[in-house]
C-alpha cells in the first residue's frame, strides 16, 4: 500500500521515497511542508553557485542545559548552509558524507546566527565546503569541513 511522506511524494516498495522518486515527480527533495529546515527555524537567505549563506532566529528550543547555543544546532546549519552552496545550479543532489566542526566560542546573549558556506573544491564525485558561523555581533562561534557525494540523477531524468 502506497502512503505518502512529508513531501508529498508517493513512497512504495519499487520508489522508496529516493532522490531519484522526487526528480521523477519533479520536485526538489527536503522541500515539503514539513522540511527539516523549516522545523530547525533555519534559512538560507542567499544561494549560488560555490556559495551560500543562511541564519537562524536563535529560540529557547536552540540552547542547550548551559543556555548556550546547541552544538548540534551550530553542525546542523553548517551542513544544511555547505550543501546549498555544493548544489546550487548543478544537476544532483549532495547528500553529507564527512563533517567536522571546531567550537571557537560559546553561541550567548544573540538573537541570531549566521552560517557562509564556499565550496572549496568540486571534483568529478565529490564536493568539499568550508562553513563559518557567526552570531549577530559578527563573533566567530565555529568553522566546519564539509565532504559531499554528487549523487546524479538517474539516466533519463
Amino acid at each position: 500500500m502506497d502512503e505518502k511522506n512529508r513531501t508529498g511524494l508517493t513512497e512504495s516498495a519499487e520508489e522508496g521515497g529516493t532522490f531519484a522518486d522526487a526528480w521523477k515527480h519533479g520536485k526538489e527533495p527536503g522541500t515539503g511542508p514539513e522540511d527539516f529546515r523549516k522545523l530547525v527555524g533555519f534559512e538560507i537567505v542567499e544561494r549560488r553557485m560555490g556559495y551560500a549563506k543562511g541564519e537562524l532566529a536563535v529560540k529557547p528550543c536552540h540552547l542547550n542545559v548551559l543556555g548556550v547555543i546547541h552544538g548540534g544546532v551550530l553542525f546542523t546549519i553548517a551542513d544544511t548552509t555547505s550543501g546549498a552552496a555544493a548544489s546550487a545550479g548543478r544537476p544532483y543532489a549532495v547528500p553529507t558524507v564527512n563533517g567536522s566542526i571546531n567550537y571557537l566560542k560559546a553561541g550567548k546573549n544573540t538573537e541570531k546566527i549566521i552560517a557562509e558556506a564556499e565550496e572549496i573544491k568540486n571534483g568529478r564525485n565529490f564536493s568539499v565546503c568550508v562553513c563559518s558561523i557567526y552570531d549577530d555581533r559578527g563573533e566567530l562561534l565555529a568553522t566546519t569541513t564539509m565532504t559531499f557525494f554528487h549523487l546524479m540523477p538517474p539516466a533519463g531524468q
